[in-house]
């Protein structure tokens, strides 16, 4: 038995030594890997310092926002212009699962999906967002705001998020990128009913809020 388990062993160190020795070589290898590509993420960030985007809300026309009594059911027809800026001089942006979503008093009311598109460096991108249906209130808070703002010259709190899925174009390397959310807190006056061709109330481009 002495005899047999010695041989054993001395058959078995051999491969548990190649084993072992496959596993060491293989996790230097992925160590190096992970430490090159932070290296190299590191020095394209020092490089390109890349700038955070700039979204504004120039335009607004609240053309329909009316509330059925009793039902708490929310009328709405919203158009919105935005422009959405890349200030970055050297990182050009692809924005893709582009879509917009209108919200008041908390609580959604609609969304709209916006096309994908290509931003050059510097580059403004127009974004034209429209929210038209209606849509319950939940809760008398809520439709109370709604009579607090009606009575105050119909000027409405409308809150627009936008998100997107985003890669940077670097030269001709593409990676992937940043999620971005886009908020815009909006005050909106809505047109007056009772003049057809009135145009619409007087906006004031809004600065809007965003992060990744």
């Amino acid at each position: 038995m002495g005899k047999a388990s010695t041989v054993s062993s001395l058959l078995c160190c051999p491969c548990r030594c190649l084993f072992c020795g496959v596993l060491s070589c293989l996790f230097s290898v992925l160590t190096c890997i992970f430490f090159s590509a932070g290296l190299v993420a590191l020095v394209l960030y020092l490089l390109f310092r890349p700038h955070i985007i700039r979204a504004t809300a120039v335009s607004a026309d609240l053309s329909v926002f009316d509330l059925t009594p009793r039902m708490w059911i929310l009328h709405y027809n919203l158009s919105l212009a935005l422009q959405l800026r890349n200030p970055n001089k050297r990182i050009a942006l692809h924005y893709r699962d582009v879509a917009a979503h209108a919200y008041y008093e908390g609580q959604r009311l609609a969304d709209a999906a916006l096309p994908d598109f290509f931003q050059d460096t510097g580059e403004t991108s127009p974004l034209n967002p429209v929210f038209a249906g209606d849509a319950p209130l939940v809760g008398g808070v809520a439709a109370a705001g709604f009579r607090r703002e009606a009575a105050e010259g119909a000027t409405f709190s409308v809150d627009v998020k936008i998100t997107a899925h985003m890669k940077l174009k670097l030269w001709v390397i593409t990676v992937p990128g940043p999620k971005p959310k886009i908020d815009c807190p909006l005050r909106i006056q809505q047109r007056n009913h009772t003049d057809g061709g009135a145009p619409p109330p007087e906006f004031h481009p809004t600065e809007c809020r965003v992060w990744f």
